[in-house]
């Protein structure tokens, strides 16, 4: 095909794609913005020329068609946003539909994820607001969404026509992220738009977050671009955004002062909101239990699941074979119920392809089935048995 489409055009999978218009906007978000971080620095960019941008997230159905699979780990409902899919996998996604629809792209173009730049141009729709619309009214969130995902194109769409923008999934973008530690920050792929999962705070144009390329997180799919093949501009390199997770620098600091007053100054930290992993779970990962407790005294939920896998701080410990962790967490009312079974499923060799966290050597570690026996000993200790 030798010109480009009109304001719209299909897939081979069904997806609709909308042009977006070249023109110039401000990305990222001012300081008083609620859910504001760091690394929303705001500055200009313009775009030379126009692109096309799927109208809702890739569904379930339209990644099997392509693929012939259908990664989602939970909630499968084909018209639904795939999810649990890798960075890579959905890269590959892209390049086999480019080669399907030859014949529909102009000559030159092919489909691949937005850079951050493209995604918030299109969420934001020439607006500078938040959001475009009361958050209930245009996101699949944490408030309404039951714990699920759900058919696209159900809340309202912005000005641009462009569906479930916010919530819903996480998406997918081209740029690096810089993650907790630099040393491995530049592994971690930026998300953006929220989930299920999120808050409001989190449902917001500006919103950017990071995982690893190699996650299959529950919580994450992807929309499609469509521009001509060749090089793009990402956001700034890592080394130009503040180098600032408030609640996680703390802690890592060993520095209860200044940890108090981040939480007296915005409550939430002690949640980390979105935080991978929460404090809690982190605080299992580097082994200071007396952290913990700090953070159990100033409001965190001793029950909150981890948004990339599910689980609440105490499982993630049963399985890293965390001892010290476990028993604090137990002494402080954790819902031991699936403890003993977790530590037994691992005796039996059920999570020997996990890696646990090593804080002394700072490395992943395999978790072998005997580092179990210890666990189950301990739980029976502490008066878990098995339910």
């Amino acid at each position: 095909m030798s010109h480009t489409p009109g304001s719209e055009f299909p897939t081979a999978t069904g997806g609709l794609m909308i042009k977006v218009p070249a023109g110039t906007f401000t990305i990222g978000s001012p300081e008083f913005e609620d859910g504001h971080r760091p690394w929303e620095q705001q500055r200009e960019v313009t775009f030379a020329n126009e692109f096309y941008v799927g109208q809702t997230p890739v569904t379930q159905e339209q990644f099997e068609a392509v693929t012939g699979t259908n990664p989602t780990a939970h909630h499968k409902i084909g018209d639904a946003p795939v999810d649990s899919v890798t960075w890579e996998q959905v890269a590959e996604y892209c390049r086999k539909l480019t080669q399907l629809d030859r014949d529909v792209l102009p000559t030159g173009w092919e489909y691949r994820l937005p850079t951050e730049a493209e995604w918030e141009y299109a969420c934001r729709a020439g607006t500078s607001e938040p959001r475009h619309g009361p958050p209930e009214d245009v996101a699949w969130l944490h408030d309404n969404a039951g714990g699920k995902p759900h058919a696209v194109g159900q809340k309202m769409p912005n000005a641009w026509g462009f569906h479930d923008v916010l919530g819903n999934v996480w998406e997918w973008c081209q740029d690096w992220f810089w993650g907790y530690n630099k040393a491995y920050g530049q592994s971690y792929r930026c998300l953006r738009g929220g989930s299920h999962f999120s808050s409001a705070r989190f449902c917001r144009s500006a919103q950017r977050w990071g995982l690893h390329a190699n996650s299959r997180s529950p919580h994450v799919g992807f929309r499609l671009l469509a521009a001509r093949a060749g090089a793009f501009d990402l956001s700034p390199p890592i080394d130009s955004f503040p180098k600032r997770y408030p609640i996680y620098d703390a802690i890592r600091a060993n520095d209860f002062a200044a940890a108090l007053r981040i939480v007296t100054a915005d409550p939430d930290e002690v949640e980390g909101p979105e935080g991978i992993p929460p404090p809690l779970e982190y605080c299992g990962d580097e082994d200071k239990p007396d952290w913990i407790g700090w953070l159990l005294d100033h409001g965190a939920d001793l029950e909150r699941l981890n948004q990339d896998h599910g689980s609440t701080a105490l499982t993630c410990a049963v399985i890293r074979r965390q001892p010290r962790i476990i028993r604090t967490l137990i002494q402080r009312g954790a819902d031991a119920t699936h403890a003993m079974a977790d530590a037994r499923r691992g005796l039996a060799g059920d999570f020997e392809n996990e890696l646990g966290y090593d804080p002394v050597t700072q490395s992943n570690i395999p978790l072998d089935r005997e580092g179990y026996r210890e666990i189950v000993e301990l739980l029976r200790e502490l008066g878990v048995s098995l339910r």
